[in-house]
């Protein structure tokens, strides 16, 4: 049983910890982790007797879905849909605040790293759930053509390769923007790039020992 403030921890950004899908006649569970393409899983899952479901409701899975992400992939592009989403406002866009850019707020954002639920720790969301028969995927331009393999050998046909797969936040100019602005940060900072790799050390860990279902 997780701490009742564990559970709560990210709700004022509007993340219930626990959040998952089930298809109750495939009896799969898929873990929504935030930037792991879950948008586009849960929209697809949806049309196809998927329903939103949480840790703590009776569920018979056979196996959970876990879709992993590079640690530091992921957080680039999830610190640009905090600030994005969350700092920026009526006004003041990427542009602005690429302006006013400086030293200080590189080391205060790279002393903090986690700021909601699309920077926190990948294995922070699994932590609710039983892994015992977690079949996992890695989260690259192969997902969708693994997925709809996986599917079809438990029986559910769902050909998410045959759906637009539409990047909401990169077709967004200040996230783009921002995006591009702290990839080339943190790939030119050998200190920022290493404050990262360890704080994500538990994630690498998880994608180093799991084995990754088809092509990668």
């Amino acid at each position: 049983m997780l701490h009742p403030l564990r559970n709560n921890y990210w709700l004022r950004r509007g993340y219930v910890t626990g959040t998952c899908m089930y298809h109750t006649e495939l009896k799969q569970c898929y873990i929504n982790i935030p930037k792991n393409a879950s948008s586009f899983l849960r929209n697809s899952f949806k049309d196809t007797g998927w329903k939103h479901y949480h840790s703590d409701m009776k569920m018979d899975a056979v196996n959970t879905i876990v879709v992993l992400r590079d640690p530091i992939e992921r957080w680039l592009t999830g610190i640009a849909q905090h600030i994005t989403t969350n700092i920026l406002g009526e006004n003041f866009g990427s542009t602005h605040y690429l302006e006013q850019d400086n030293e200080l707020v590189h080391k205060l954002i790279f002393d903090q790293i986690v700021f909601d639920d699309h920077t926190e720790q990948q294995t922070w969301f699994l932590e609710p759930f039983d892994l015992e028969n977690a079949v996992y995927f890695y989260c690259d331009d192969h997902l969708a053509i693994n997925l709809d393999s996986y599917f079809n050998s438990v029986g559910g046909n769902f050909q998410l390769t045959a759906k637009p797969h539409i990047n909401v936040s990169q077709l967004q100019f200040d996230n783009a923007n921002l995006v591009e602005h702290f990839k080339k940060l943190v790939y030119t900072n050998k200190q920022y790039y290493n404050k990262l790799r360890s704080f994500f050390v538990r994630d690498y860990d998880l994608i180093h020992s799991v084995k990754f279902h088809g092509s990668r």
